[in-house]
């Protein structure tokens, strides 16, 4: 019985000495950056998104991208709003 090697990317590059694009790779770092920010911002507490902003220093309208992205993805949820109207927005616990 031979068991077989699971496929991945890695895998991949070193059979065919393939690699990405710089610009995808650049890309890809940026996103993880950002992404980075705004999950390091959540850890402390909900927050609303202008808060989100204030903290790291980036655009009101890229935080609500990552934000609306992340809870498509059911990674955050909504936990309150405040008197402003703003929703607070959490991490969601994995598994929950």
């Amino acid at each position: 019985m031979t068991t077989k090697k699971p496929f991945t990317s890695k895998a991949y590059r070193e059979k065919t000495g393939a690699t990405a694009p710089k610009a995808a790779t650049e890309l890809r770092k940026t996103q993880l950056e950002i992404s980075s920010k705004i999950n390091g911002a959540l850890k402390t507490g909900p927050k609303t998104i202008p808060e989100i902003a204030e903290t790291t220093g980036l655009p009101s309208a890229k935080v609500m991208w990552y934000l609306m992205t992340y809870y498509k993805y059911d990674l955050v949820r909504p936990v309150g709003k405040t008197e402003e109207g703003y929703y607070q927005y959490a991490i969601r616990p994995k598994g929950g």
